[in-house]
């Protein structure tokens, strides 16, 4: 994009470069996760038939839809395992990486569907691709852009949407919060959040140029460092059976304690702690698996904003 010289200044942004997942001929950066997950649908044979697992967020639901390829649904463990369903022959199943912590189920589910799968890794962003898995990842869940998708696959994406989103009328609450706080900015955040039902578009410039700018390898080293941290103090009450040292940098510390009221306290205590994902509440029964971990599953911050001495606030806070 050629601009002119001279005038007045924008923001000046350091240039890291370290992105994960550099653009290329089987790499396209689009405009959200799920323009990510279309574009792979739309470069794989169609299927008859997808099965999404029930703990996922609905907008998943959206490429499938909007490609008018029929959905089914299965389940999980309580150890965030795919309970793979009998699937047909030209069915293609999507399975998850959950928080960046269940690379290894999915990879052992993978081995059983050979050209029959996607990977959600959505909330796995420094998890890379398995060989062969068409694979997608949504950035914002880990840095501060307002949107943002990456599909990657053992194949070209040559399909790809003409326009490119804009995106600096959808990023004010990044500046919000810096400025106001996160409450102040909860607004402008939720219209962003609106904003990601739009069609697919390539990432917008701006997007692309805050990814540049941002030091995703110092940030990975943070996050586990930080996970470290609250493993060691939380590893014994939780309920998820997660690793002592995980291969890639996660997104959260997913805690299933079953603690009375430990949810509204950390709230309280100014700790954000969102549901993932409430819809599942009403889709599922209260004895589901799917159900009582949208209920119980706290997803603890660990992420590079943080130090040593918040995650010892936040395990005070937690044990007392």
């Amino acid at each position: 994009m050629q601009d002119m010289m001279g005038g007045f200044f924008g923001l000046e942004l350091p240039e890291y470069g370290n992105f994960p997942y550099p653009e290329g001929k089987c790499c396209a950066w689009l405009s959200s996760g799920r323009a990510a997950f279309e574009c792979l649908l739309r470069h794989h044979p169609r299927p008859e038939r997808i099965w999404i697992p029930r703990f996922i967020c609905d907008t998943v639901l959206q490429a499938a839809a909007r490609l008018h390829i029929p959905v089914s649904r299965y389940s999980c463990t309580p150890q965030l395992e795919p309970l793979l369903p009998d699937t047909g022959r030209n069915d293609m199943v999507l399975l998850v990486n959950y928080f960046g912590l269940t690379g290894n189920a999915v990879e052992q589910a993978a081995a059983l569907l050979p050209g029959r799968c996607i990977v959600d890794a959505t909330t796995a962003l420094y998890c890379p691709p398995l060989p062969g898995i068409p694979t997608f990842y949504s950035p914002r869940k880990f840095c501060g852009v307002a949107d943002g998708g990456v599909a990657h696959a053992p194949f070209p994406l040559n399909d790809l949407p003409f326009e490119t989103a804009v995106s600096c009328d959808t990023s004010l609450h990044l500046l919000e919060r810096l400025e106001l706080g996160a409450a102040e900015a909860l607004m402008a955040s939720e219209q962003a959040e609106e904003a990601l039902t739009a069609p697919p578009y390539r990432m917008s410039h701006l997007t692309r140029r805050l990814l540049r700018s941002i030091d995703f390898a110092a940030a990975a080293t943070r996050r586990l460092q930080n996970y470290t941290t609250l493993h060691r103090a939380l590893g014994g009450l939780n309920r998820l059976q997660l690793p002592d040292s995980p291969a890639h940098a996660p997104m959260c510390y997913p805690l299933v304690s079953g603690i009375p009221g430990l949810r509204d306290a950390l709230i309280d205590a100014g700790v954000a702690l969102p549901l993932f994902w409430p819809e599942v509440i009403d889709a599922t029964h209260a004895g589901d698996t799917e159900n009582q971990l949208v209920r119980q599953l706290l997803p603890l911050p660990l992420d590079q904003r943080y130090t040593t001495a918040d995650m010892q606030r936040l395990i005070s806070l937690i044990l007392g």
